[in-house]
């Protein structure tokens, strides 16, 4: 009889150790679970930061590429208000010295 109580006690105390070891072991595979979790979101992140940074670049590009076209068309309208301006400012000029002439 001695001899099966201790066989159920060693039995208990290797099942115990198996529990502790298990226990231990998910431990474990819970926190590599979580670094390769967080190792993933930090590259989805990085790929996502990169691309926003892709997407800005590319806007700022064609925003400066559509302000050059504006200012372009808004340097040429002011040299055509100029070319304008100085033949009105010519015609004017005769017509005052025609009024001057008596014409």
């Amino acid at each position: 009889m001695e001899t099966i109580i201790k066989e159920i006690v060693d039995a208990e105390k290797k099942a115990e150790e198996r529990i502790e070891k298990a226990k231990e072991e998910a431990k474990m595979r819970i926190n590599r679970a979580k670094e390769e979790a967080k190792k993933i979101e930090e590259e989805i992140l990085k790929e996502a930061q990169e691309k926003a940074n892709s997407l800005i670049e590319a806007k700022k590009a064609e925003g400066e590429e559509e302000a050059k076209k504006i200012l372009e068309e808004g340097e040429k309208e002011l040299e055509e208000i100029r070319v304008r301006a100085t033949q009105n400012f010519e015609q004017a000029i005769e017509e005052a010295i025609k009024l001057i002439r008596g014409r």
